[in-house]
């Protein structure tokens, strides 16, 4: 999408994602693909007032900024700077990353030096990067103007699980350690969970990951080894804040672990079936692959997850696209209690303990799918 927003000459772009998102790498990435009739500007150091900053842009663009110069005056020299850099047949870039940083003053003053055309072609191209704060700023009226021209905007999303298999694999291939290790595909659900598809926690996670195989000299990647490596990291899964509680006893830490659960699946107020939670991690969509299965259209392919970490069970939502709500409230991820209750397109799923033991596999009579459109006839 950069490379996009410069051939078309749009003059400015948005980029945001969240911290670890991989803006950053798309940008090195986006600078890989240029060649020499470019004059790159790249600025990260954003704390600065609209003054410090134009100078700066000044002194890449290897002119002298005299300190007791106007906000206008530098602004004036800068478009001075690139129009001399387009009669050489040079178009400027100027990339702003952390962004979020910028103050409103400086962000109209970027946008007027994006707009500047020569022969009716803009001369610059300017990349606004940042954090949702970015957008948030943007939301302002003073800026209203200045956001109806900007035609390119990318938000970056996590990964979805698909996806972090797909980046898994390739760092891996690029690397040469397709060859000396095998990844077990049960790990990438676990991945997600631990990291939220941000590339940033990904890196971090699968190189202790490797670490710890290499030191073990493991040559398959189970989820054993991946959990091994979460628990030397002490992570929590992904958006869930570490909270210091009163240890439990370990006579009630043991009945707990004897307690099951289950959800109890409704829908137009008439109980659908039920599902028996044996497992530490199972996942809620529409997809045959899930452990709960539910077919109703407003349920996506993958729609949230159910977590055992430790002693408490989490609730996460997938990215799914009509969300998952927790007392009408849309959630990311949410601690669950005995009586909670879950919405999730048509249903609703009430967390409960079993009154009686989880019946196993072979002689359980209930159906992990449940398909609303046929219990509506």
């Amino acid at each position: 999408m950069m490379e996009f927003a410069l051939i078309k000459r749009q003059g400015l772009m948005l980029l945001t994602g969240e911290v670890g998102s991989g803006k950053t790498m798309l940008i090195q990435h986006f600078l890989t693909r240029i060649d020499n009739n470019y004059n790159v500007i790249r600025l990260s150091q954003t704390q600065l007032s609209d003054v410090e900053l134009f100078q700066l842009i000044l002194l890449e663009l290897d002119e002298t900024a005299n300190t007791n110069q106007s906000i206008s005056a530098l602004q004036k020299q800068i478009v001075e700077c690139i129009e001399a850099l387009h009669k050489e047949k040079q178009h400027t870039i100027i990339i702003i990353d952390e962004a979020q940083n910028l103050g409103i003053d400086s962000l109209i003053r970027l946008f007027e030096v994006s707009q500047k055309r020569v022969n009716n072609e803009k001369i610059s191209t300017v990349f606004l990067v940042g954090q949702n704060k970015l957008r948030e700023t943007l939301d302002n009226p003073s800026v209203s103007e200045f956001i109806s021209t900007i035609n390119t905007k990318y938000h970056l999303g996590s990964l979805a699980l698909k996806d972090i298999r797909k980046y898994i694999l390739h760092r891996l291939a690029v690397a040469g350690g397709h060859k000396n290790v095998s990844i077990e595909k049960d790990i990438f659900p676990v991945v997600e969970t631990y990291t939220g598809g941000r590339p940033r926690l990904i890196n971090v996670l699968v190189d202790h990951v490797l670490t710890y195989a290499f030191l073990e000299d493991i040559k398959k990647i189970t989820t054993k080894v991946v959990d091994a490596a979460i628990k030397d990291l002490q992570w929590e899964p992904f958006g869930v804040k570490y909270s210091e509680e009163k240890p439990k006893s370990e006579q009630t830490f043991k009945e707990e672990r004897r307690q099951s659960y289950k959800v109890i699946i409704r829908s137009d107020d008439k109980i659908q079936g039920e599902y028996f939670i044996r497992k530490k991690r199972i996942t809620i969509g529409r997809h045959r692959e899930n452990d709960l299965r539910i077919d109703d259209p407003l349920i996506s392919r993958q729609h949230a997850q159910i977590i055992q970490q430790g002693r408490t069970i989490y609730l996460r939502d997938l990215n799914s696209t009509n969300g998952t709500f927790v007392s009408s409230k849309r959630v990311d991820i949410a601690p669950l209690e005995v009586g909670t209750i879950i919405q999730v397109g048509n249903c609703e799923l009430t967390f409960t303990r079993s009154t009686k033991n989880a019946p196993s596999m072979s002689n359980s009579t209930n159906s992990n799918v449940v398909d609303l459109a046929a219990t509506r006839h």
